[in-house]
């Protein structure tokens, strides 16, 4: 049955996803996902850090049914209940001042608006908004703006001035483990964070309409910057009047131990992109600023047809219900912990691990062909993920250099599912290597 699927999916499916994995779901519940053939995986990237309550969470499962019954669709000329029920619910778990929310499909439409809304500020305050602050390593979406945001080559060829929008300019990524040699941890942070200051006042082309950045960067291989960063890159952005996004789209909803990331260092943005685990299974982003930002937008500034579509934000608000009630975070922080650990344990036996890191359940293992030179590995990873794959596990693969192993479960993993994954996936570094 699945080879006529691929028939079918290669005659008609446009051909441009990055290589997939030969599994066609036919099932999907908490922590399992079941294929046409009848074989069953642990799943230990949820959907790309998406279905953070596992898959079909019957709560949210009754409340899209519940909402479907009543009505899908009306399109942002119209009212419903759920959207300032959702934009509500959203101002009281945000950090700092964010009390404002603008709904939109995805995390690649989330970033992009955000970057609009502080263009719309700079204009505000008669400034030109020119240089737009990204970093090198980041990843922020795959279309124009969002591409261009993002600090990857590999994501851009052949597309030419298309991922290269006017004024996108790209500081130290907070890259620790590669590009921290010679200095510790705490002035690197500082260093990667003062070189944003010296672009705002010595490099950039204009003023500064914002500063882009995801706290912990996801694709770029879960790099989780220093403790001194973050902070830091927040004084600057008050000192220097720059609005400061901060792109929560895959760390969001409890993913790495709090229910945002930014909050693991006290950092209140003025504008925050949201997406991924905010539908609770379905398409839902967000834009979320404070009030000093939202009084730049004026009535028609922004528009969406799917806006605070009715039944998405029915699948969020189950979805945070469960969130906040089963106290998710805290579990990610907790499970999360033992799994760095045992990680970190194995790499005293098995020299292909270059780096393990992570905070909660968003976890990086970079594998390397030698650790002194720090060569990437990326076809050891590539082999990590098939062994898991083979053992009925599904793992990421990630990374600026494609060698990272990433594991991103659900939140509602028990201690001994991780116990036993995390036994698994030392056991096929170790086999990879040998």
């Amino acid at each position: 049955m699945s080879e006529s699927f691929y028939a079918l999916e290669a005659r008609y499916v446009l051909d441009c996803l990055p290589p997939r994995e030969k599994i066609v779901v036919t099932r999907a519940r908490g922590m399992k996902i079941k294929d046409v053939n009848g074989r069953e995986y642990t799943d230990l990237f949820s959907g790309i850090s998406t279905n953070n309550l596992g898959h079909c969470h019957p709560e949210v499962v009754e409340a899209i049914a519940n909402q479907a019954r009543e009505f899908m669709h009306v399109s942002a000329y119209y009212y419903h209940e759920l959207e300032a029920t959702l934009a509500q619910r959203l101002s009281s778990i945000a950090p700092g001042g964010l009390s404002k929310t603008f709904f939109c499909n995805s995390g690649t439409e989330a970033v992009d608006g955000s970057v609009k809304i502080a263009k719309l500020l700079a204009s505000s305050r008669g400034k030109s908004g020119a240089t737009v602050i990204a970093l090198k390593g980041s990843f922020h979406g795959r279309l124009s703006l969002t591409l261009s945001l993002t600090g990857q080559r590999k994501f851009k060829a052949n597309l030419g001035n298309y991922a290269n929008y006017p004024g996108v300019v790209h500081t130290a990524s907070p890259y620790y483990y590669r590009c921290g040699e010679g200095v510790s941890e705490e002035e690197f942070g500082k260093r990667c964070a003062d070189e944003i200051r010296d672009v705002i006042e010595n490099y950039a082309a204009g003023d500064v309409a914002a500063v882009v950045l995801e706290p912990i960067l996801g694709e770029g291989g879960i790099i989780v910057p220093p403790d001194t960063f973050l902070p830091r890159v927040a004084a600057i952005c008050r000192e220097e009047g720059v609005p400061l996004v901060v792109d929560e789209v895959q760390t969001g909803f409890g993913r790495t131990g709090r229910v945002f990331a930014c909050q693991h260092w006290s950092v209140e943005p003025d504008v925050m992109a949201l997406a991924k685990a905010l539908g609770g299974g379905l398409p839902l982003g967000a834009i979320m600023v404070s009030e000093s930002v939202s009084k730049a937008i004026q009535p028609g500034d922004h528009f969406n047809t799917f806006f605070a579509n009715p039944v998405c934000c029915a699948a969020s608000l189950a979805a945070i219900t469960v969130l906040q009630r089963e106290n998710l975070p805290e579990r990610a922080s907790r499970i999360g912990s033992e799994v760095l650990k045992r990680l970190g344990e194995s790499q005293e036996k098995i020299a292909s691990i270059g780096d393990v890191r992570g905070k909660g359940l968003m976890i990086g293992i970079e594998l390397v062909k030698d650790r002194s030179t720090k060569k990437p590995a990326p076809e050891l990873a590539q082999e990590v993920k098939k062994e898991m794959l083979r053992r009925g596990y599904i793992v990421g693969v990630g990374g600026i250099f494609k060698n990272v192993v990433r594991l991103q479960p659900p939140l509602i993993i028990s201690e001994d599912e991780a116990e036993k994954a995390t036994s698994e996936l030392i056991s096929s570094m170790g086999q990879a290597t040998h």
